[in-house]
């Protein structure tokens, strides 16, 4: 009887949980086509992504270094490593960039952009306060 009793508790659980269930196989069927999706990429394929997601999330990284060193005057290299580091630990199929050289060229080209963004930002801000 015992077995019986396991499987109507069974059946009961999945009658009462179904969508929650199916939700969960969905989800965990997404999640293993992303990974294997990301995951039979090339090199150059996931450092394409990772320059595009850098470029989307540069002008935070610019902005918390600029918070960082803020009482600092002249730490221009001090940022900038800050920022370089930062984009290693959080990227680190950027150290598998053959051409190291050209990477911090973009990196510092896309340091410099948005960095004029930032500034123009400031400067919005600024004006709005003086209204």
């Amino acid at each position: 009887m015992s077995i019986l009793d396991g499987i109507k508790n069974f059946l009961e659980l999945v009658n009462e949980n179904w969508t929650t269930i199916i939700v969960i196989i969905g989800l965990v069927i997404a999640i293993t086509k992303k990974a294997i999706t990301y995951f039979s990429k090339s090199d150059e394929e996931k450092i394409a992504i990772a320059k595009k997601q850098i470029q989307e999330t540069m002008l935070k990284l610019i902005s918390d270094a600029e918070q960082d060193y803020d009482e600092w005057k002249q730490a221009g290299s001090i940022k900038r490593a800050q920022v370089i580091d930062e984009l290693f630990a959080n990227y680190p199929i950027l150290s598998k960039v053959t051409d190291q050289e050209s990477l911090i060229k973009w990196i510092d080209n896309t340091i410099d952009e948005a960095l004029v963004t930032l500034r123009d930002i400031v400067e919005e801000n600024k004006k709005q306060e003086v209204m």
